[in-house]
């Protein structure tokens, strides 16, 4: 099935997608811009420059039995006749029927194709830079002109009795009489190409070039050629005349991949080439359409679509001044038809993309199938829109609307199980709007059917709502259904209720105090009987939520609530004073409460609880202090925590480490060893002691003792 795809509003400052609030919080999902819409899937259908998706046009296609089409044309009465590669021949295609017309001898391809009076084809070729008389009744070919110095003759025009042929590799604009073949040069661009030309409403010849991507325009009056416009890229590869003013496709390639022979002086003088010219604007990836990131080609392209670049779409006036209409960042145009109201229709070389331009600010993907490579756009009678296609050849053409055109949004994803409530949409025209929910990220199996919205009505102009009707379920999609070519659908918007989730805690640290190092330090800090109180949680509704810390001691049945202020504890950590609560093992069960976002039944609760930790303030005591120097004993006991260190001091002097006399600390009671320096004078003396347990708090006593 071919698709025919969404469109942007350049420009759009809006960017709204699922709306994620607080769980009681009713929230908003909306789709009304290009970033929006495009996740979605429009089949025959597109999107306006308002933002607005509309059927769009049905296609027939034909399959062309040959390798490329290079060039195509499109007679009054619809007939189409297409250039090919395949020995130089040109077919004709009326309705389903592809028939052979002639076949240019000694030559590769018929590149360019121009319509002539009555009967009459005209067609130039590569190589040897030949133009071609062709009869499409008798199928009769007939050389009309050899071109001097040329050797491709990449695009021709008709301006009354005369054709222009631009050619390659000197880039020479010639004109040539119909009537004998006489061909004159007409203008020398000093470029290496011509590829190519249109003739105006004001009998002017407008010609673009290659590698120097240079716009000219051709007074066939006077014989003078101005250049126009000076492009940054290396090609302007299409033309197109609006309203008094001519549209220009200029691309960019990469070095050495213009259209061609490329030599490598020529890779290296484009690898050297300056910035200069008219830059275009790249828009953001994925901002519009074509602003597609660079892809890495996984099939051979073929014949001219045998490069890699990007180009730029500008509306040219006559005195030069440039308005850029479109970009694409990880492709270029190949062609360009403009029809009568104005809608600029642009072919690009991937993804088969046909955009359609309208104004100087909005753009859309109008056409979008299987084949990478838009060859010719052609505008037929009532603007019916046709084209060709260069890889995969086929010539397709379109009808005013598609047969059936529908909008599916992406599966929006509401996080939750969710409780869907009124959908509005503005639309005019006939169209079906429908739901469906499911609790897979992939729409299928297990979702609910498809149901229309209930107790829909008309609000305000063309504003409608309804309930939805489909259960609940985390994810939830909206199809629409055009019944008519006039319909139109524009912004939508549901709102939708999450289900509530709890604030989990998923982890709590009850702080301790380290005692290495206590007992030796000069000055021991005193211990504080502050705790750290730390929690990590999962809030997945991002809901505010207020804590409740509580504490009990082994061998209670009751739980102890710790104070944390007046206003509720909304933050994920607190500073216990342990004060006022007896040393002894405890546990800490922390509340999340979700009751601040949440209101009745809605709210929800959960619960962490810590192991044992022990609360200990208590001083370890040292008792039976003994000298007999130069040693010294005595006993470090405590009721709760082991005993860690010891550390003495004679007389104020530095503090020295000390040890058990069973060599471990490993015990709330301990028997401490401690040698005294040697050589300390005869007399009286202070022995000084200090002793920490594992909660850091630090006992010491003083003793006497004499030397002899």
């Amino acid at each position: 099935m071919k698709k025919i795809l969404s469109a942007v509003l350049l420009g759009s400052l809006l960017c709204i997608a699922g709306h994620q609030a607080s769980a009681s919080i009713t929230s908003m999902w909306s789709v009304d811009d290009y970033k929006s819409f495009d996740k979605g899937d429009a089949e025959n259908a597109f999107v306006t420059s308002l933002g607005e998706v509309r059927p769009g046009w049905g296609t027939s296609q034909v399959e062309l039995e040959f390798g490329t089409a290079w060039s195509s044309v499109q007679a009054a009465d619809g007939t189409f006749f297409i250039g090919s590669d395949d020995d130089a021949t040109i077919y004709k295609a009326k309705g389903k029927s592809i028939t052979k017309v002639a076949s240019i001898p000694d030559t590769i391809a018929v590149v360019s194709l121009v319509l002539g009076k009555g009967d009459v084809l005209y067609a130039g070729t590569m190589p040897g830079g030949q133009v071609w008389k062709v009869d499409t009744k008798s199928g009769k070919a007939s050389k009309l002109a050899t071109l001097e110095k040329a050797e491709t003759v990449w695009s021709l025009t008709r301006a009354g009795d005369s054709l222009y042929a631009g050619t390659g590799p000197e880039g020479l604009l010639y004109e040539i009489s119909t009537a004998t073949g006489k061909a004159s040069l007409a203008f020398d661009s000093e470029d290496k190409r011509i590829m190519s030309l249109l003739h105006t409403g004001d009998d002017a010849i407008w010609l673009g070039t290659s590698d120097q991507a240079l716009l000219f325009r051709h007074d066939r009056k006077t014989k003078k050629t101005r250049a126009v416009a000076d492009f940054s890229g290396n090609e302007v590869t299409a033309l197109a005349e609006w309203k008094g003013m001519v549209v220009a496709a200029a691309n960019d390639f990469e070095p050495g991949k213009a259209a061609g022979m490329s030599s490598k002086e020529a890779v290296d003088k484009a690898a050297k080439k300056p910035a200069k010219g008219q830059e275009p604007k790249m828009p953001a990836k994925g901002t519009k359409p074509g602003a597609d990131a660079a892809e890495v080609a996984t099939v051979k392209p073929l014949a001219k679509s045998v490069r890699k670049g990007k180009g730029a779409l500008y509306r040219v006036r006559g005195d030069g001044q440039l308005t850029q209409l479109h970009a694409l960042t990880a492709s270029y145009f190949t062609s360009v038809a403009v029809n009568s109201k104005g809608q600029v229709f642009a072919g690009a070389a991937a993804k088969g993309r046909i955009y359609m331009v309208e104004g100087a600010d909005s753009v859309s993907t109008a056409i979008d199938i299987d084949q990478r490579y838009i060859a010719d756009i052609h505008i037929g009678a009532n603007d019916a829109l046709s084209f060709t296609t260069g890889d995969a050849a086929a010539l397709y053409s379109t009808d005013s609307t598609a047969g059936k055109a529908t909008y599916t949004s992406e599966a929006f994803d509401s996080k939750t199980p969710s409780t869907f409530g009124a959908i509005s949409w503005h639309a005019k025209g006939d169209l079906r709007f429908e739901t469906r929910t499911g609790n897979t990220e992939e729409p299928g199996i297990g979702w609910s059917g498809w149901q229309a919205p209930t107790s829909s009505v008309k609000t305000i102009g063309n504003l409608a709502r309804g309930k939805v009707a489909s259960p609940t379920g985390r994810y939830i999609q909206y199809r629409v259904t055009f019944g008519s070519k006039d319909a139109v659908l524009s912004k939508t918007s549901l709102f939708y209720l999450p289900s509530n989730r709890p604030t989990l805690i998923s982890s709590v640290k009850v702080g301790s105090t380290p005692s290495t190092g206590l007992v030796a330090a000069e000055a021991a800090k005193p211990r504080s009987p502050i705790v750290s109180l730390d929690w990590d949680v999962d809030n997945a509704d991002s809901d505010k939520t207020a804590y409740k810390l509580e504490v009990r001691r082994e061998g209670e049945l009751s739980w102890r609530s710790i104070q944390t202020g007046s206003a509720p504890l909304t933050k994920t950590e607190f500073k216990w004073n342990t004060e006022t609560f007896p040393d002894g093992h405890y546990r800490l069960r922390v509340t999340a409460d979700d009751r601040l976002s949440n209101t009745g039944r809605r709210a929800l609760e959960s619960t962490k609880t810590t192991p044992l930790f022990v609360v200990d303030n208590e001083r370890p005591n040292i008792s039976g202090v003994s000298v007999r120097y130069p040693a010294a004993s005595a006993r470090a006991t405590d009721a709760l925590s082991t005993i860690t260190e010891v550390a003495f001091s004679i007389d104020d002097g530095p503090w020295h480490m000390a040890g058990t006399k069973d060599g471990i600390f490993d015990d709330q009671s301990e028997l401490l060893d401690l040698t005294l320096p040697a050589g300390l004078p005869k007399g009286s003396h202070t022995l000084a002691i200090r002793v920490a347990d594992s909660a850091g708090n630090i006992g010491s006593t003083t003793t006497s003792f004499r030397t002899n």
